[in-house]
């Protein structure tokens, strides 16, 4: 085949020849005829022109380039003179190798990032206000698009704030003064409590504003010199995650958001909330939350870290205590009292539907299309009998359960002697929750005198889904899963047991099944996965475990060891939990628990000091995050978040400031519990890590009382 490649050369001849007669040049930008700039803070024209070049368009003369290098435009195209701006630079030919200055000056290799041949996103460096040219420069190559960028002579720090206003932010000038009667706009709204620090320096609190990017402009009312505008130079955000919870935002400088919002009702915020920043009233800043439920507070010397305090009717009070994030969402759980819910029964909710399900068990034998015998279980002696339990996953260990014969016509016990046959196994109907589950059966003999009930084999069908008020049916079981496994579960690493409280290891251990949740084998009010003992020199071991293979292939175990005491209200204790436990032949070896909180003062049922706080110790390994709940007789009263360091509990008096209360008088109880929680950080706090304890590794707790 001959070559075609003569002939493209002849045509790119002809064509340059042509723009040369024309009096044109290829591939350089210049100014337009009679171009003026555009006023300080306005975008550049659409039409800024093409890519310029100071060196042929054909480096090498080596033929036709398929990346010719070119800049064709910069988004945003202005920003403050400070710098600091990120901005994409479009054009052509872009590779790791390019050198971008603005203005002459600069762009840091590290603040170049090439996200493709055409476009680039760059950090702008300071720069003189005014208009600035782009240059990109690729080894013997620079195209130039000519004022490209402008910078603004007003600069705004911080960039966001919420949008209830309130937020400090500093102005900074560059080459201009500000007039004595300046007036500062953000979004057309002026700021408050503007405060002249230099000729070319000030500070003001931001109105309130919907969320958005607003220009900021500054201006003299009686029209001493120009205008100065920064477009798109401050936006104003939501700063409260009602999802997320807790503490965001990076650390205060100035300026610290809170938003109060009703626990359990993530959609409602609470307007009219005491908010208290430190533990003094009478010299704390504090105000009340506006009707999106936030209050932002602010000044020069506000740093973290801080304590905020929230109280409001209704409500329990709440603190999260030192921490250093300037967007703070404070969940208030509310209160037991009966003057606060219209028919005197507070939190009654509404009552929700429970679902069905039905199948058939399938036991294996000689019978392919027929109901087989329970000859898979073995032969009962005289005090014995076969029995089959049907009952579903549950979402956690603790969750409240739905007794799976809890409705009329339910078979979820099955006898060898009454289950009535059905096409090709026995007819079982249990009550369910409604969610994503999984169904099972447990096989096996129970004695008949004292219902103790021991397993041997077990059928489950996966990806059940049930809904309220609804049946699902023909959900079919192969009773054929031997439960002949063990799990072994070692303890070591344990606290010394303060006073001999803690006297007993409770280890529970559930098959987990990921979305479809746990498999709780609870028959006759015994648990068959969790394990009692007063030592825990030997490993614990379960017995009847299912091998995960086939349908339980993709299966792990939940394992949760506890040290206690055998108090009925199961306090002080320390505890371990762990997802995710492989099936092993070899013990597996829980270590390194918490330490039991211990009580510094008041002593045991003494009087709440004089300044107002709790003393407690925690020895050993340091948790990432401690909670105090305070009870007034059996209702919460005051919750509290703090660090992993802290040992002091400030419980302000918040009758000294009008319209508020203090704690009941009488005795208080205070509950202490200290958490591990994977990769966390106090300053990054999410409410899910309160709601949710499958997020907490390690746990300890104790109790203990003070009057008021």
């Amino acid at each position: 085949m001959r070559s075609r490649r003569p002939g493209v050369v002849a045509l790119v001849a002809q064509v340059l020849s042509v723009v040369a007669a024309l009096g044109l040049s290829v591939g350089a930008c210049s100014r337009k005829e009679g171009y003026q700039p555009p006023a300080l803070g306005a975008r550049p024209a659409e039409d800024a022109g093409a890519a310029g070049s100071s060196s042929p368009a054909f480096p090498g003369n080596t033929g036709i380039n398929s990346t010719r290098l070119t800049v064709t435009g910069v988004e945003p195209g202005t920003g403050p003179f400070s710098g600091g701006t990120s901005a994409t630079v479009r054009g052509s030919g872009f590779d790791d190798s390019v050198v971008i200055h603005v203005g002459g000056v600069a762009v840091q290799p590290g603040q170049i990032k090439r996200d493709g041949k055409n476009r680039i996103t760059i950090v702008v460096p300071a720069g003189q206000v005014g208009p600035a040219d782009i240059e990109v420069t690729r080894g013997d190559t620079t195209v130039v698009l000519p004022e490209g960028f402008i910078y603004n002579a007003l600069a705004v720090s911080p960039t966001q704030g919420s949008i209830s206003g309130g937020s400090l932010v500093e102005l900074k000038l560059g080459g201009v003064t500000f007039a004595e009667d300046v007036v500062v706009e953000f979004g057309g709204e002026p700021c408050t409590e503007l405060r002249i620090n230099s000729p070319q320096s000030a500070t003001c609190k931001t109105p309130a504003h919907g969320t958005g990017l607003v220009d900021v402009i500054a201006r003299s009312p009686s029209g001493r010199g120009d205008p100065l505008l920064a477009r798109n130079a401050y936006e104003f955000i939501e700063t409260f995650d009602a999802n997320g919870g807790g503490l965001s935002g990076g650390p205060i400088d100035g300026t610290l958001n809170v938003t109060v919002v009703a626990d359990g009702a993530i959609s409602n915020v609470i307007p009219g909330a005491l908010v208290i920043v430190g533990n003094d009233p009478k010299s704390a800043r504090r105000g009340v939350t506006d009707k999106r439920g936030s209050i932002t507070f602010s000044s020069d010397g506000l740093r973290g870290p801080v304590t905020v305090h929230a109280s409001a009717k209704c409500f329990c009070r709440a603190s999260i205590v030192d921490f250093d994030a300037k967007d703070v969402t404070v969940f208030l759980e509310p209160s037991a009292d009966p003057a606060c819910s219209a028919d005197g029964e507070f939190g009654a909710g509404t009552k929700q539907l429970a679902a069905t399900v039905s199948g058939e068990l399938v036991f294996p034998g000689h019978e392919e299309f027929d109901v087989n015998t329970w000859e898979i279980i073995p032969k009962p002696k005289t005090n014995e009998e076969r029995v089959v339990y049907v009952m579903t996953t549950q979402a956690s260990f603790d969750a409240r359960r739905i007794p799976p014969d809890g409705g009329p016509g339910d078979i979820s016990r099955l006898t060898e002697l009454n289950a009535i046959p059905g096409r090709r196994g026995y007819l079982y109907h249990i009550t369910s929750r409604p969610a994503g589950l999984a169904v099972f059966a447990l096989g096996g003999l129970e004695r008949t005198d004292t219902r103790e009930f021991t397993p041997y084999i077990m059928g489950i069908a996966h990806n059940v889904v049930t809904s309220p008020g609804e049946e699902t049916r023909d959900v079919d079981m192969t009773m054929s899963i031997t439960l002949d496994r063990e799990l072994a579960i070692g303890l070591t690493g344990l606290p010394a047991a303060e006073s001999e409280e803690l006297d007993e290891f409770v280890v529970r251990a559930y098959v987990d099944l990921g979305g479809e949740g746990l498999m709780v084998r609870d028959v006759n009010g015994v648990s068959l996965d969790v394990l009692r003992r007063r030592t825990a020199t030997d490993p614990f071991r379960f017995l009847g475990q299912p091998a995960f293979v086939e349908g339980l292939r993709d299966s792990s175990y939940y394992v949760m060891a506890t040290y206690q005491s055998r108090d009925p209200r199961d306090v002080p204790y320390t505890r371990q939990k762990r997802a995710g436990v492989p099936q092993s032949s070899e013990p597996v070896v829980f270590d390194s628990f918490l330490s039991v909180p211990t009580l510094v003062s008041p002593a045991l049922g003494g009087r709440l000091p004089e300044d107002r706080t709790l003393r407690f110790d925690l020895k050993g390994e340091e948790p990432d995050m401690i909670l105090v709940d305070i009870y007034s007789g059996d209702n919460l009263a005051w919750s509290e978040i703090l660090p992993g360091n802290a040992r002091v509990v400030p419980l302000p008096d918040l009758s000294l400031i009008e319209g508020q209360s203090d704690l009941p008088q009488g005795f208080l109880q205070w509950v202490v519990t200290a958490v591990k929680i994977n990769d966390f950080r106090y300053n990054e706090l999410q409410h899910t890590y309160l709601t949710s304890t499958r997020y907490w590794t390690h746990e300890s707790k104790a109790a203990f009382f003070a009057r008021r």
